[in-house]
């Protein structure tokens, strides 16, 4: 289930969004500590539309409660002689407000900075204060810190709640409805959130599909929380829906790679899409390297077979492919790479991979970096050329791919001056995902030669689908499936 906070700051607000939150909750959280006033319980709980938890929150457990303590466990203990569906009590408040049926008490404990090392005796203590459910709300930014939680979860014996603030609690809510949590938490819209990145209602249901994930669900990892992420889990969700397949995706951070194989083996992932940043430490887990990956030493994407791990690099392909076909337009030949000077702007994952592979094709790779050292290191490794960043002005070039953004030494400034670019030009640019960006609208009006950033993505989405699912993707489906914010004047 989905419970839905209420977060407003007035009685006609709240009961606003109480009505709204029917269409996409089954449970609904009012924050008392939010009114400016103090309201009337009986009447708040009178207008619900579907069972309530009323909470109280103090400043130190993420609230905004400015009265004494006398008062608020006075409001508390209000909500539940009034007959709220739930109420929340702070551990150390437990033992001021008894049970009183048919209200039922939700014991929380909160820890705003992290998961402590402690927090399988806390969770036994709230055991102990006799719950009807147990909430835990704690900082987890990595699986290694969101571990012990899952193993809770896994092993409760009484309902329990986890709710892991920021962006990488969206992976503890998919967890949580798959072991069979009661409920996880939402916010009716953007703007309202009770916290700062808490998932919308909307986006769990269209997006991570939170509904269709059961406990014989198989999980694809997708590392990483930007809107790259976002767009790869709402695609891949789309293809495992249309055809039927019980997988679903998990959004995940990283952290320590070897725990993170161990977390990956016990959560038993079907596979994983690896964001750029970890696409060659993903390797040290032992993967066994398939096709580009294996030139590349990094792979972007991993099976789990009988055998083990399999990795692929299908971006490498991708990228590889979409420079191909731009360069034929213009240079027609067998081999449209061969002498042809391409700037890699921006040392990344990216830039190392997309070099070697010029390389490979006979063609001229320079990498541009302001990290001199590092660059000459990635440039010996492919076997090309390194420049300073601020050089790629004078340098010739056929081709320019923005690999990753960096500082102009000279003005300071992010991104690449436009100015120089010639006629005729080609230019990727690997940091817009499905808009142009404003790199590549300068440059189209100055005559460039641009490859489009959302077909380029849909390309790799299609591998990555085509990878995972096993089966011919239509491209219609993927479009579709994009969440329509990102595709607002493309």
């Amino acid at each position: 289930m989905i419970c839905i906070s209420i977060n407003q700051e007035s009685r006609r607000l709240a009961m606003a969004d109480m009505v709204n939150a029917k269409l996409f909750g089954d449970v609904l959280e009012l924050r008392l500590d939010r009114f400016g006033k103090s309201p009337d319980i009986g009447e708040m709980i009178g207008a619900r539309t579907k069972p309530i938890i009323m909470s109280c929150r103090r400043p130190g457990d993420g609230g905004q409660w400015d009265g004494t303590e006398d008062e608020r466990l006075a409001i508390l203990r209000q909500c539940i002689i009034s007959k709220a569906d739930y109420v929340e009590i702070e551990l150390d408040a437990a033992d001021d407000i008894r049970p009183f049926p048919p209200s039922k008490r939700v014991i929380s404990y909160t820890n705003l900075s992290e998961v402590p090392t402690d927090i399988l005796n806390i969770y036994e203590e709230c055991k102990t204060k006799r719950p009807d459910v147990i909430k835990l709300v704690v900082l987890a930014r990595t699986p290694e810190e969101a571990w012990p939680l899952v193993q809770i979860l896994a092993k409760a014996v009484v309902p329990t709640v986890v709710v892991g603030l920021g962006k990488p609690g969206l992976m503890l809510s998919i967890l949580s409805r798959k072991i069979g949590a009661p409920w996880v938490y939402a916010a009716l819209e953007r703007g309202i959130e009770a916290y700062p990145g808490q998932p919308i209602a909307e986006d769990l249901k269209t997006i991570y599909r939170l509904q269709d994930i059961q406990k014989t669900t198989r999980l694809i990892g997708v590392t990483g929380f930007g809107d790259r992420e976002l767009i790869t889990v709402a695609v891949l969700n789309a293809v495992f829906a249309h055809e039927n397949m019980p997988i679903r995706c998990l959004p995940t951070g990283v952290g320590n790679m070897k725990t993170f194989g161990k977390i990956m083996e016990a959560v038993k992932l079907a596979g994983a899409v690896i964001d750029d940043e970890h696409q060659t430490e993903i390797v040290d887990i032992g993967v066994q390297l398939r096709g580009t990956a294996k030139e590349t030493n990094a792979a972007d994407i991993i099976v789990h077979k009988p055998d083990g791990w399999h990795g692929m690099h299908l971006s490498g392909v991708v990228w590889v492919n979409a420079l191909r076909n731009a360069l034929k337009k213009r240079y027609p030949s067998d081999n449209p790479f061969k002498d042809r000077f391409i700037v890699l702007a921006g040392l990344n994952g990216s830039s190392r991979m997309i070099a070697k592979e010029i390389q490979r094709h006979q063609g001229n790779a320079i990498i541009a970096s302001s990290d001199k050292k590092a660059a000459a290191a990635v440039a010996a490794e492919a076997g090309c050329r390194f420049i300073a960043f601020d050089a790629l002005y004078t340098t010739m070039h056929d081709v320019l791919v923005v690999c990753d953004e960096e500082k102009d030494e000279k003005t300071g400034r992010k991104g690449i001056r436009t100015g120089y670019v010639k006629q005729g030009m080609i230019v990727m640019d690997m940091t817009a995902i499905t808009k142009p960006s404003e790199l590549l609208k300068e440059v189209e009006m100055r005559g460039c030669e641009i490859v489009q950033p959302l077909e380029l993505f849909l390309d790799l989405l299609e591998q990555q689908a085509k990878t995972l699912s096993g089966k011919p993707v239509a491209r219609e489906l993927l479009w579709e499936a994009i969440p329509a914010r990102f595709l607002e004047e493309v």
